[in-house]
């Protein structure tokens, strides 16, 4: 009986350190893969980016305290950087999906095969790279960084990560603010207060019309935030010639907080162009944009008064 005891107490003594050792081993499992920063990195002094996908890539950088798509030299959103640097900052550890160099390709996540490859650059000296590849469930992708085989399972959407220059130029590029001047087709408008008034310096409203009335400030309003609100949809590469065919082409001049700006406006085979005097390049426009503007003229500006008035 006291041998029987004697196995029974071993035995337990045996489960127990059998049961520890596989708890220690587990807790010290688990504090290697506690989940830590994916990039340790100064993320305050990061000046440049690139993001690239299959078809190609852009460069964003950081001059005089501004970010800019490089190569095209447009603005792009403090708020649209701030968040996607944020978003890549978060990103953590855990347990690895996947950790053997040989299965970097099957999940998209090496220099050969990607989905989105992402770097970081303080001074022209790159900070790290993150490449992300396939996705395993909604809003989510498997991503790893430079010189880590680890696969790991990341809270981000590949589509977050658009190497499109269009997802990331601020679309009011050209819209103007505070705007005390309007010369358009046949009127010419100041602004003196919360007035707005015919412009007596050059050509009046009236551009040598006789017309009974007075201006209507609810149309000259809508003008006013048809160029406030001015949104660009993308960059074209429309270049009017000669052989064009222009449906209609006119002028807006516009005098605002900052200085004068001349808008050309075209619309050519069913779609709508702006440019303005400081950029190259065409930018499409909304029909419903277009046509607000467009509509504009002096008629429209002038409210008839009643016969006898």
């Amino acid at each position: 009986m006291k041998q029987l005891k004697f196995w029974l107490i071993s035995l337990l003594l045996i489960q127990l350190t059998i049961s520890g050792g596989l708890f220690w081993q587990n807790h010290i499992s688990s504090l290697e893969n506690k989940p830590v920063q994916l990039l340790k990195i100064d993320w305050a002094n990061i000046d440049k980016f690139t993001i690239e996908d299959t078809a190609g890539g852009i460069t964003i950088v950081k001059i005089n305290n501004s970010w800019l798509l490089s190569n095209q030299q447009l603005p792009v959103s403090e708020i649209d950087v701030t968040k996607f640097l944020y978003n890549l900052m978060s990103l953590k550890t855990g347990w690895p999906v996947a950790t053997l160099e040989a299965s970097h390709d099957r999940f998209k996540v090496s220099d050969n095969k990607f989905i989105r490859r992402v770097e970081l650059f303080a001074n022209n000296k790159s900070l790290g790279k993150l490449l992300f590849g396939t996705s395993i469930g909604l809003r989510q992708s498997n991503v790893r960084a430079r010189n880590d085989n680890n696969i790991y399972n990341a809270k981000l959407d590949t589509l977050d990560i658009s190497a499109n220059i269009e997802d990331w130029f601020d679309k009011s590029l050209i819209a103007a603010s505070d705007i005390s001047k309007i010369k358009g087709r046949g009127y010419s408008l100041k602004r003196i207060g919360a007035i707005w008034q015919p412009d007596q310096s050059g050509p009046s409203i009236l551009m040598g019309k006789k017309t009974l009335g007075r201006l209507n400030q609810n149309k000259i309003s809508e003008l006013e935030a048809a160029f406030s609100n001015l949104k660009i949809l993308k960059i074209t590469g429309f270049k009017p010639s000669q052989s064009t065919k222009i449906d209609d082409k006119f002028k807006i001049i516009i005098v605002d907080e900052i200085g004068t700006w001349e808008y050309i406006f075209i619309s050519s085979d069913r779609k709508f162009y702006v440019t303005r005097n400081d950029r190259e390049e065409y930018f499409s426009l909304s029909k419903e944009s277009f046509d607000i503007i467009s509509a504009t003229i002096h008629e429209e500006l002038v409210e008839r008064l009643p016969m006898g008035n």
